[in-house]
């Protein structure tokens, strides 16, 4: 999966680089068809039945952007969102065509 890493800000919009639908907004978030999951550091809020796992995975020693970096899934992208200092929360959403 590849990654591309963005520091959050009041105005970032993320949208489905496959249909262009929006997925992350200021006002929240949405999923399309190839929305893999939108998660934080604090858990999944999606997760797609494409995916063998389910919003409740245990992370053990990883974080959250750790775990789904270890994801595998052929032609997916994952959006890594990160606040600045102090905070360093992090947001992810991942896509993919099929």
């Amino acid at each position: 999966m590849q990654k591309v890493e963005l520091t959050d800000s009041q105005i970032l919009k993320i949208h489905c680089p496959f249909c262009g639908s929006l997925a992350l907004s200021p006002e929240g978030t949405s999923h399309c068809e190839h929305t893999l999951y939108i998660a934080s550091d604090e858990g999944f809020e999606y997760v797609s039945n494409k995916l063998q796992f389910n919003e409740d995975v245990d992370l053990d020693e990883k974080s959250m952007d750790e775990f789904t970096d270890d994801i595998e899934y052929v032609n997916a992208v994952k959006f890594a969102i990160y606040q600045p200092a102090p905070n360093f929360f992090g947001g992810y959403l991942a896509f993919a065509k099929e």
